[in-house]
């Protein structure tokens, strides 16, 4: 007897670990690509700017044939938790949350709020980001009910780039996150994520102390402990970091009571 399948939808944004840089050929069992129950659109995807969900996950879906974490966080949603799953996502290697921070690949790309400081609106990650997910409601054939997001950034804020990035990323971060959850009309909307591991060479002390304030007063953002994550080169997570990364964001969701079904087994994990 087939398993009745539960709707939920999230939202995800970010940089290059939530953007995907683990090449597919490590893509650890059991997962495996198309991901099926997983209606997915992102700014890779074909027709994101109709809002149109592709069927499943497939390789062609991800940003240059590379998974990141939340591809096993979507694994344990749809296939252990057994959720019909919408994910509408928006993601970019290389960006800040402050105009002066770290451009993207295009060259201008950023998540700030200052969208009037950047050189064309159409450099603004959160416009984009806002343009699939209305897009994407109003093409939807059933009501699209957000439940959380997840998110992973940091790295483009950090001091050696700019000193101004990095003092001010904890409001720059509140203030994204603002904007985000406006988009989806849930201003105490879950978000999920975590920080960069201090192995990376981008790891900013004063980038976390930011994350890490921002959750110890806002109930709804969860941070997963990520300082001892290994990498895959000099930035970003391996594969078993990115599994470890993805199911703690799934756990963290059943913690919250934000799902339901059977917690991944990982050992310990930390979530402020």
């Amino acid at each position: 007897m087939e398993t009745e399948r539960k709707p939920l939808t999230v939202i995800s944004a970010g940089q290059s670990n939530i953007d995907g840089r683990v090449p597919i050929a490590e893509l650890p069992d059991p997962i495996s690509l198309p991901l099926a129950d997983c209606h997915y659109c992102s700014n890779y995807t074909p027709k994101h700017e109709e809002g149109v969900f592709q069927d499943s996950i497939k390789v062609s879906d991800l940003s240059d044939k590379r998974w990141g974490f939340d591809l096993v966080t979507y694994y344990y949603l749809t296939k252990i938790a057994h959720y019909d799953l919408h994910v509408m996502k928006c993601s970019e290697g290389g960006t800040s949350v402050a105009p002066t921070g770290e451009g993207g690949h295009q060259g201008h790309n950023h998540w700030t709020t200052h969208i009037d400081q950047l050189d064309s609106p159409s450099n603004s990650l959160l416009l984009q980001f806002k343009q699939i997910i209305e897009a994407c409601e109003k093409n939807a054939k059933e009501n699209l009910d957000v439940k959380a997001m997840i998110w992973h950034q940091g790295e483009g804020d950090r001091a050696t780039f700019s000193q101004e990035a990095a003092d001010n990323y904890y409001q720059n971060l509140k203030d994204v996150f603002e904007a985000c959850r406006s988009y989806v009309n849930k201003p105490d909307l879950p978000i999920f994520c975590g920080t960069v591991s201090h192995n990376s060479e981008q790891y900013d002390a004063k980038v976390e102390a930011g994350l890490l304030k921002i959750a110890k007063e806002d109930p709804n953002v969860h941070v997963v402990d990520m300082q001892k994550g290994t990498l895959l080169d000099q930035f970003h997570f391996d594969p078993k970091s990115s599994m470890y990364f993805g199911k703690a964001i799934y756990n963290a969701m059943i913690d919250q009571h934000i799902i339901e079904g059977p917690h991944a087994d990982i050992g310990e994990y930390r979530v402020y």
